[in-house]
């Protein structure tokens, strides 16, 4: 299956970039995350504890809604390795719940063949896995195509529990995930900007907004996802949060008002909020 996904990918080499493209990115693959771990295993076990223990009844009452949920054992390990960082503010992985209970709800309410799935933003692999594992649970046909400008098969720390193990590769990384990748994910780096203009793809039933965090990049994305959407697609918006990113807030508010697409708005707290959009 992998190889059949990977003919949508234009003039691309199994997720490598040319040397062009590797010069234009190489700061990314010089430790971008910084050049030794940047905290022991018990500090990221502390802070996956606390993120664990925090309720979210909005996200329980959406769940409930639309009658799926996670795996919540699954879940929460996946954060572990892949959403516990050390930075400032709290960490919040419930775009992960929602984003399953959403492509769940999506299946189970529209009969294709085989789905199709563009996000942005990888990092590393989060979002991407809950999908493929929404997918799984439905015994659904489908491929996730994700972009980002992180290279996937470069050594690197990655600001997370499994840095004390030295440096390792995003497929490294989440080799304990490799079935579902092989049965789901296809990783392309590269700015979108870029990228997205190499990929043919006819239709995108659903699509995870989540790459560089502006009012220019999110209606760029989304001109691409727009024309390769029919009525009931949905695209998710990471960080619809006034606050702290008015400029996709801004691009979000006009592309629902102008492409004929709903809106449902979730706020989880005052740092973390997200727009679902469904084509009407």
């Amino acid at each position: 299956m992998l190889r059949k996904a990977q003919r949508i990918i234009q003039n691309f080499p199994n997720r490598l970039l040319g040397p062009i493209d590797r010069w234009a990115y190489k700061q990314f693959y010089d430790y971008p995350f910084g050049n030794s771990p940047s905290a022991k295993a018990d500090q990221y076990m502390e802070i996956w504890s606390k993120a664990r223990s925090q309720e979210y009844p909005i996200v329980d009452q959406f769940e409930n809604k639309l009658g799926y949920a996670i795996d919540e054992n699954w879940f929460h390990d996946l954060a572990l390795l892949t959403q516990v960082v050390i930075k400032k503010s709290n960490i919040c992985y419930q775009h992960g719940r929602l984003l399953y209970s959403v492509l769940s709800a999506y299946l189970s309410q529209h009969n294709t063949g085989s789905l199709n799935i563009l996000e942005t933003g990888t990092a590393r692999g989060f979002s991407s896995l809950c999908m493929a594992k929404a997918l799984n649970d439905a015994q659904k046909v489908g491929k996730i195509v994700t972009l980002d400008v992180i290279p996937h098969d470069v050594k690197m720390y990655w600001n997370c529990i499994a840095d004390e193990r030295g440096p390792v590769s995003r497929s490294e990384l989440l080799l304990n995930y490799q079935s579902l990748i092989e049965e789901y994910i296809l990783f392309v780096q590269g700015d979108s900007k870029i990228q997205l203009k190499k990929i043919d793809i006819p239709r995108i039933h659903f699509s995870f907004l989540d790459g560089a965090h502006t009012y220019k990049y999110i209606l760029n994305e989304f001109s691409f996802v727009r024309d390769k959407q029919k009525k009931g697609d949905i695209v998710f918006f990471d960080d619809y949060t006034p606050n702290f990113f008015p400029g996709i807030v801004k691009a979000v508010d006009e592309i629902c008002e102008k492409y004929n697409y709903s809106k449902e708005i979730i706020t989880v707290s005052e740092q973390r909020g997200y727009a679902i959009a469904q084509k009407i």
